[in-house]
């Protein structure tokens, strides 16, 4: 057996006065190969810290024998050049010039400095965040000839398929480990949700003939009493006195097994199966439909950043109503063009009809006082039961619509950045790495919502898995030039 590495019990940690989740008791052996999943705010880095030891928590013990290295999620950090693995850092693509670094080169660099010096122990937060497939992929290589202890938070599908041994959930106050990878896991919590889907089955049906068995029981004893008290009424013969005490006999059993049923029916355990979502159908008004077959064009496009080309006399049309997926590596220009198109900048040939709504990284700064549904009805055309649908489609309890939204957290107000995207009359959707930073929930729901809308949308992803679900069009950028894939 594995050595132990690190041991968690009686932890319950809390954010201010909402408790996030409990754990009786957790370890972790060497060589384990853990991933760390869960709704945006329950807590997963809160935990990913407590191991790395820089922070703490009142109540629980959290002990390790090894020495950690942490990769903290969308940290600044001054980095020591002369401890870097100079190598991987050639490998990922890293420019020697921080200033013309994308936020996909930013993190590569990161990245190259915690794994340059070995422990045995590796914490990384979200380390796909920013990443081309490219970066994902060598990081993926380099991970796989680590060799000690593993543990990521990750909403990566794949990267955790090709990396965990384990899934640590968290949900519902607690944390459940699943053995194998993320499909592994998909395909426990699809066999539960099918015993469960069984058990709410048999659950009803016990209830209907319990249900049923002691009406009968109880119309058979009220049958039994009418007759008696017609009886009563006449004369009875001394030779019927034994029948009526055998029909009082009768009665009584009636009344003590519907008694029975009905303290049956009283224990019998409900079980629920998880609600299915309505799909939305987004009312397009006919001012904002477009009869132009490529409302968007580009002549000669060429894209700069700094006195950097990243483009240069690209020529493209994207066509009316196509889920549209612009791909690259890392400071390829895909941001960048969809920049230049939303400003309608050199080359760019817009057709008159068409109104933008663009969801960007860090949108997500709000300062009004309103509630979740008040500024969102005030931002939006569209009805109240869409407007409630969209955020429901997302994760909002109706209960939570009432949250101020100057208060929310990071993961909720990036939520609400995006529902305010697919709210504002608009005709192009412009989402730039929409899957960065939001849980699996918010994924799916996010494939729905673009499925489901009716008119163009034009997105940036590192997350090839999103874009084989949505995309209808792939656009790749490559030397400078861009290539329709599909």
């Amino acid at each position: 057996m594995e050595n132990l590495v690190a041991k968690i019990k009686d932890l319950a940690l809390s954010y201010g006065a909402k408790e996030l989740f409990t754990i009786s008791e957790l370890t972790v052996y060497e060589n384990d190969r853990i991933g760390i999943i869960g709704k945006n705010g329950v807590g997963k880095s809160s935990l990913l810290k407590l191991l790395a030891d820089v922070t703490h928590n009142e109540t629980g013990q959290i002990e390790t024998y090894i020495p950690f290295s942490y990769y903290e999620q969308c940290k600044k950090q001054a980095i020591i050049h002369s401890e870097l693995d100079w190598t991987l850092l050639s490998r990922f693509h890293v420019p020697k010039k921080s200033e013309q670094m994308s936020g996909g080169e930013a993190a590569k660099l990161r990245l190259t400095h915690t794994l340059s010096k070995y422990r045995q122990g590796l914490l990384l937060d979200e380390p796909t965040t920013h990443l081309d497939q490219a970066g994902v992929d060598l990081l993926i290589s380099e991970l796989h000839y680590y060799y000690g202890t593993l543990i990521t938070v990750s909403h990566n599908r794949y990267f955790l398929d090709q990396l965990v041994t384990k899934i640590w959930e968290i949900a519902d106050g607690k944390l459940t480990e699943y053995t194998g990878n993320y499909t592994d896991y998909l395909n426990q919590k699809k066999a539960e949700a099918n015993s469960r889907k069984n058990a709410a089955k048999n659950y009803q049906k016990e209830k209907r003939q319990l249900e049923k068995a002691i009406i009968q029981k109880r119309q058979q004893a009220d049958k039994i009493t009418k007759t008696s008290a017609k009886q009563r009424k006449r004369n009875i013969k001394p030779d019927r006195l034994a029948a009526s005490k055998q029909k009082d006999t009768i009665q009584k059993n009636a009344h003590r097994t519907a008694k029975a049923l009905q303290s049956r029916l009283e224990r019998l355990e409900e079980v629920k199966t998880t609600g299915k979502i309505r799909p939305i159908h987004f009312p397009l008004p006919k001012s904002l439909a477009i009869y132009n077959p490529y409302p968007i064009r580009g002549e000669k496009v060429t894209c700069l950043r700094g006195d950097k080309i990243l483009l240069k006399d690209v020529d493209f049309q994207f066509a009316n109503g196509e889920k549209i997926a612009i791909i690259g590596k890392n400071g390829s220009g895909k941001s960048s063009l969809l920049h230049q198109i939303v400003t309608g900048g050199q080359g760019i040939v817009i057709s008159p009809k068409v109104k933008f709504a663009m969801y960007q990284q860090l949108d997500y700064m709000f300062t009004s006082s309103e509630t979740i549904l008040q500024y969102m009805l005030n931002q939006s055309d569209f009805s109240e039961s869409v407007v409630r649908s969209i955020l429901n489609n997302l994760g909002f309890t109706q209960i939570e619509l009432e949250k101020k939204i100057n208060n929310l957290s990071g993961g909720e107000a990036t939520r609400v950045a995006l529902a305010l995207t697919f709210i504002v009359p608009s005709n192009v959707l412009i989402l730039d790495e929409p899957t960065n930073f939001v849980d699996f929930n918010t994924i799916e729901a996010l494939q729905k919502l673009i499925k489901e809308y009716p008119a163009t949308v034009l997105f940036t992803s590192h997350d090839h898995y999103f874009v084989d679900n949505v995309a209808t069009q792939v656009f790749e950028i490559e030397n400078k030039a861009m290539q329709k894939r599909r």
